[in-house]
């Protein structure tokens, strides 16, 4: 007859852990060590941050966006042919008042208005018009001065078929300040993107 195998002491009372209460423990830990993976992700993505509200804004009302004050009047199908066409093409054309608030003289084009405002297309993103044209004291104009009030017409170009109802416009805002490697001082968009607006408006479009 064989002899039973030595039977090992328990532990004292002290040590002593039962299953469930290693569980309650055990299941808190993987929680946390899950969080702790998650909230960098969330952090990194906004998962936790509400997107921040932008000012809604009505037509025939001024904004200030610091480089300018803008007023947005409407929104209209137009067939229209700018310098960079070769024949007349549709667009949306955004019918605004701008006052120029900087001391020199501003262009309507690249460095000027047309960096200051944007449409919002169906995914999301934010796009600078493909023209801005204004005219001022009765003649066409392609800058504003100082002061001087310019009637401009902002235009995004449209597909044949394209006939919205609805165009979402956003006057971006501008500071004054030097850049991040850049010390000049001048006016800078704050953001590019969307993220800070002077107004946003949601214009119904005019047919032809």
């Amino acid at each position: 007859m064989q002899p039973s195998p030595p039977v090992a002491p328990l532990p004292p009372a002290s040590q002593q852990v039962d299953e469930p209460t290693r569980r309650r423990f055990l299941v808190p830990a993987v929680v946390a060590g899950v969080v702790a993976v998650l909230l960098p992700v969330l952090w990194l993505t906004g998962g936790l941050n509400q997107t921040p509200q932008q000012p809604e804004r009505s037509p025939g009302e001024a904004m200030d966006s610091g480089k300018f004050t803008v007023t947005v009047h409407e929104a209209r199908i137009q067939t229209a042919k700018t310098i960079f066409d070769e024949n007349p093409q549709r667009y949306v054309v955004v019918r605004v008042r701008v006052v120029n608030n900087d001391k020199e003289t501003v262009s309507l084009g690249v460095g000027g208005l047309r960096d200051g405002i944007a449409a919002r297309t169906k995914t999301g993103k934010w796009v600078p018009p493909d023209d801005v044209n204004g005219t001022a004291t009765g003649g066409k104009v392609n800058a504003i001065e100082p002061g001087l009030p310019v009637e401009a017409s902002a235009m995004w170009r449209m597909g044949p078929a394209d006939a919205p109802t609805k165009f979402t416009v956003g006057v971006l805002t501008w500071e004054f300040g030097t850049g991040f490697t850049d010390k000049e001082y001048k006016w800078r968009v704050v953001d590019s993107t969307g993220g800070k607006l002077a107004g946003l408006l949601t214009l119904p479009v005019a047919a032809p």
